[in-house]
């Protein structure tokens, strides 16, 4: 079968100041007709540099130097701008990481669908047939009301229906090669996996090939049919998805795949890879994945290994050439008793009985912005209840999982436990006092023991202040005494920073030090408490498992509690004791994490724990998913009774008319369903798709 898209020997480079920069070399693939082809790496490695090469949208710096891309038998890079612009849309569409600065914020989304029809459309249909056509496929897209939608504006849309809607734009021309360049980073779990479910179907309907690039290894097992894994620019290792799945050669796969965590990884330590992807100036003379790499010899530091072929496997590695690979297999064995041996590591549960926290029936609203409109008719503001009536205890050196869709109230109920922002009702105690009651002067105390890791963390540092200041400023905000403070070398070293990095400013640092320097910053007051909000989301795997170990090694060292707030269950099963599950402002279902995960109780907590991506392509051939359709909806209308029935696939007539109240399904575990107990294992098998 001939290929629908072929690159040949394809080298990119980038005219900059220090010299011509080689961003990608030597890449080499096919893609078939109706093939999904997953793109892996971490950040830098040229997954992106790849789609742009393809399209010929390089950046002004940028050129092909080598190699050809063939598409249906036509090489794009002889190709002239008039050639390309026919033939982007028309051929080959391309879905970007942002649907914001994808789409135009002052056009409606149906003008933008038929200025993009117009763009490809040589049959001159009209004006209203082309919207017919956009109404047709949106609605394919599961984007919900259509006929009324396509007249909104992109800020209107969540970001999930703005995915649907860049997809469905992609697809209006049919083009024979698809490109997703991370759809699904920022999205819920329970959204990523009705991404997903779309795009099977979409590719089983059109035939459309898909190139999948995602650094995300789960939703690439859950996905694709084959796997390209890139490092600095070069394919490492490209193969069947479950060949490489299962038997990673190349020891930066090895890597990538030991670095996601998992509840099947609890009380294990999580492999990261020391160091960083060579920045383009300053590239390894030999093998550029060397310098981090445990098992290199001296020849891998001194030579660039070619692309073998190994059981049908292509991969760039000494280790499988066959004059070198007997040196390092030796490095190799030993490497995996290491592995095996940190493997019966188990991490204690340090929690008392005692709770450290206790809040009681809270809830937090907000008030909307009142418009002259409201002013002239003199009509009340309405109070959207972001958190409504949650309880719950959190144990000294306890680790609670916080998870649910955004807009569920998790970081609401996160900083009104920190006194961020004002508790509307309800009483929370920290120590047996209640903090709602206390002074300014007892609060200022009470807030140096209960501190905050926030989601972005250059964001939540003064871009203008050097990290020395930004890590001691809390002592001058609580006027620690000066023999009380730690240095800023110690408060460095306690996160695994070099000293070095104090005269550098936010900006000058990588995503995963910016997070370790929030981290030194929450405990410099040597709290008790930390509610971590999205500690290692928009980090590359390997960083987020080092990011996860720190968190676990201080937990242990200075007996912390923390409240972790994520929708990334893969993480929360691997790190907590206990799991919290919010839905709309409402705690649904509470228990301890082996327990959840094994015997969920609540119709939410089975979706999501259903539309986790596993990195382990079988298991989509052993059972389907339970998805739940639409998304959640406005605080500012909550539907009556219980707030899930709208979504809920076990919903019945009561539900509708009366809200669940928190119930004991067994020891320690909680859950708000009137269902509880009737839904078997048989009924929830018949919702998966």
């Amino acid at each position: 079968m001939k290929p629908i898209l072929e690159v040949k020997n394809l080298e990119v480079t980038y005219h900059a100041r220090e010299g011509k920069l080689q961003a990608l070399n030597d890449i080499n693939f096919v893609l078939n007709s109706g093939e999904i082809l997953g793109i892996v790496g971490e950040s830098g490695c040229g997954k992106s540099t790849i789609s742009s090469a393809i399209l010929r949208l390089l950046p002004a710096n940028g050129e092909i130097s080598h190699g050809e891309i063939c598409l249906n038998g036509r090489d794009l890079t002889r190709l002239n701008e008039e050639e390309l612009r026919e033939l982007r849309g028309q051929e080959i569409s391309m879905v970007f990481q942002d649907p914001m600065t994808s789409l135009n914020p002052v056009f409606t989304v149906g003008q933008q669908m038929i200025d993009a029809q117009k763009a490809h459309d040589k049959n001159h249909l009209s004006h209203d047939e082309l919207r017919k056509r956009a109404i047709s496929i949106l609605h394919r897209a599961g984007v919900p009301d259509p006929d009324e939608r396509i007249d909104y504006y992109p800020h209107q849309f969540s970001g999930g229906l703005r995915q649907r809607i860049l997809i469905a734009m992609a697809l209006l021309t049919k083009p024979s090669v698809l490109i997703a360049d991370e759809p699904t980073s920022a999205l819920d779990v329970t959204m990523e996996a009705q991404i997903l479910e779309m795009i099977k179907e979409l590719r089983a309907t059109t035939n459309t090939s898909i190139i999948f690039i995602s650094h995300d290894l789960g939703v690439i097992a859950q996905l694709c049919d084959r796997i390209i894994v890139m490092y600095a620019g070069r394919v490492v290792e490209q193969g069947d998805i479950y060949t490489v799945f299962k038997e990673p050669k190349h020891p930066y796969t090895r890597a990538l795949l030991a670095s996601v965590p998992s509840r099947s990884k609890q009380g294990q330590r999580l492999a990261t890879i020391p160091g960083r992807v060579p920045n383009l100036s300053n590239m390894p003379a030999g093998c550029k994945f060397s310098d981090r790499c445990t098992m290199a010899k001296e020849i891998c530091r001194l030579m660039e290994p070619e692309i073998v072929m190994d059981n049908d496997v292509r991969v760039r590695c000494f280790a499988y050439h066959p004059r070198h690979s007997l040196e390092i297999w030796e490095t190799h064995e030993t490497l995996e008793i290491r592995e095996s041996g940190c493997a019966q590591e188990k991490t204690a549960d340090n929690s008392t009985g005692q709770p450290l926290i206790s809040v009681n029936q809270v809830s937090t609203c907000f008030k909307e912005n009142r418009k002259l409109a409201d002013m002239l008719a003199n009509r009340k503001v309405q109070q959207i209840r972001a958190v409504d009536r949650v309880s719950l205890n959190i144990r000294q050196g306890e680790i609670i999982g916080l998870v649910g869709e955004s807009g569920c109230g998790k970081t609401t109920i996160g900083k009104t436990i920190l006194g961020l922002i004002p508790a509307t009702e309800g009483s929370i105690y920290y120590r047996g006092v209640d903090s709602l009651e206390l002074g300014t002067a007892e609060k200022r105390l009470l807030k140096s023991k209960m501190q905050m890791i926030f989601q972005d963390p250059i964001s939540s540092l003064s871009p203008r202040l050097k990290l020395s200041y930004l890590l001691t400023e809390p002592y001058k905000i609580h006027h620690i005494p000066k023999e009380d403070q730690f240095s800023v070398a110690y408060l460095l070293n306690m996160v695994g920073l070099s000293d070095e990095q104090k005269n550098k400013y936010p900006h000058q640092v990588s995503g995963g030090q910016a997070r370790r320097i929030g981290i030194a910053r929450a405990l410099a007051l040597h709290p008790e408490f930390i509610v971590a909000d999205e500690p290692t989301s928009g980090l590359d795997v390997s960083v987020a498992a080092s990011i996860i170990n720190l968190m676990k090694d201080l937990a242990e060292q200075f007996c912390l509690t923390y409240l972790i707030i994520s929708h990334n269950l893969n993480v929360v099963s691997y790190i907590s004791n206990r799991i919290a599950v919010m839905y709309l402002g409402n705690l649904v279902e509470i228990g301890p994490t082996k327990e959840l995960f094994e015997k969920p109780s609540h119709p939410y907590t089975m979706a999501l724990l259903s539309s986790i991506s596993e990195p382990d392509p079988t298991l989509r051939e052993k059972s389907g998913r339970l998805i739940i359709s639409g998304e959640i909806p406005s605080p500012r209308n909550p539907p009556d009774g219980c707030r899930f029935h709208s979504r809920c696939p076990f919903c019945i007539e009561s539900c509708k008319q009366t809200t669940p109240k928190l119930v004991s399904v067994s020891e320690n575990h909680f859950t708000a369903c009137q269902r509880v107990g009737e839904i078997k294992r048989e009924d929830w098998d018949k919702q998966r798709v």
